[in-house]
């Protein structure tokens, strides 16, 4: 069972008690354990907006929520506040806060730039907790560098062909209903941090396979990188990988956006009684938290960040032709232009994971 799972019995043995302290001690607490981790599960937190906005506070900037950046309806608790629970299917476009089912893993705002830092869920009502296992909305996280470790060990060479593509090709997309800022990084992007070749930052998006065939154009051989993401997309929602357990009224999950993704399994949204449709009152509260530090400087970090790739990607092509056997005078031009992109390339100090799909030359 999904609760198996070694991180979710990391997740739950490390979890910081809430009752009775204050903000400011519980995110302290709470700090520690993110420094570990990169994920912190707090026990008996608040049900009240102001006091978990105060608490994501000391983690960076919680943005505005969907609602308020478009045209959904506005029934959140807070504006920075989403609130994720079952309604029944209405007139014009719906979040996907409000359906049923389960919700795949993926990242919050995986569109934007910057990157957001954190990712936070407060369960409010635990909902129906007599459907079975499976079938009560539990939420799911994934790691993403164990999830990359063992797929290195099971697929080899297939998943470092995948891993160099997602990591090298840049990318942008828009949200369904929301409008920001949208992001040039490649699905996979390093993080200054990185505590090993597979610790990265992944800014994957549900319908992610849908929304590229709007964009084919700006993605080279896009078969193969279709492909690739498929790959993704089925390896992250495999359960095997899953860190799940319930949450209940009170608990307050917080996540690294770059390292985890979030989800959920399968919820009821509602059944009928004796004639009577009933509706499941499970409700969560999610906020996403961006960097404290200035957003243009972050903005600027993650653009710089795409350009690099790009010089990258237009080596790799360059080495792609001297390699291939071209001419004398062509395979010239190719070598000093292959130079030059790497000088730039190695001033602006890129790390493996841009070059990673040069090991195979």
């Amino acid at each position: 069972m999904y609760t198996e799972n070694a991180l979710a019995r990391v997740i739950q043995d490390e979890c910081v008690a809430g009752a009775g302290k204050s903000v400011e001690q519980i995110a302290a607490a709470a700090r520690e354990v993110m420094e570990k981790n990169r994920i912190c599960l707090i026990r008996a937190f608040p049900l009240d907006p102001d006091r978990y906005l105060e608490f994501l506070g000391h983690f960076g900037e919680p943005l505005m929520n969907y609602s308020s950046l478009s045209e959904l309806a506005k029934t959140d608790p807070h504006p920075q506040i989403n609130r994720v629970k079952y309604k029944k299917k209405a007139e014009g476009a719906q979040s996907v806060h409000y359906v049923a089912g389960g919700l795949r893993p993926h990242s919050a705002r995986s569109w934007r730039s910057p990157r957001p830092s954190h990712f936070a869920m407060l369960m409010v009502e635990a909902g129906w907790r007599e459907v079975p296992a499976g079938e009560r909305g539990e939420s799911v996280v994934v790691s993403w560098n164990d999830l990359f470790n063992r797929l290195a060990e099971r697929d080899g060479e297939a998943f470092q062909e995948h891993f160099a593509r997602l990591s090298t090709t840049p990318i942008t997309f828009e949200a369904n209903n929301v409008r920001e800022e949208l992001s040039r990084l490649p699905l996979l992007y390093r993080l200054p941090d990185a505590r090993g070749p597979y610790d990265v930052g992944v800014r994957l998006k549900q319908d992610l396979s849908e929304k590229i065939v709007g964009i084919r154009e700006q993605i080279p051989d896009f078969e193969a990188y279709q492909k690739s993401l498929d790959y993704l997309l089925e390896a992250s929602a495999d359960e095997q990988f899953f860190a799940c357990f319930p949450m209940a009224s009170g608990d307050l999950l917080l996540l690294d956006n770059h390292r985890f993704a979030h989800g959920r399994l399968k919820i009821v949204g509602e059944y009928v009684v004796d004639g009577e449709a009933r509706t499941n009152n499970r409700e969560l509260w999610s906020v996403t938290v961006s960097p404290r530090a200035e957003d243009g400087a972050a903005a600027e970090a993650d653009g710089e960040q795409a350009d690099l790739v790009a010089v990258c990607a237009e080596l790799q092509g360059e080495l792609d032709a001297l390699i291939g056997g071209t001419g004398s005078n062509a395979a010239a031009q190719s070598l000093d232009t292959a130079v030059a992109s790497l000088k730039e390339v190695e001033q602006r100090n890129v790390s493996s994971v841009q070059l990673v799909a040069l090991s195979h030359h």
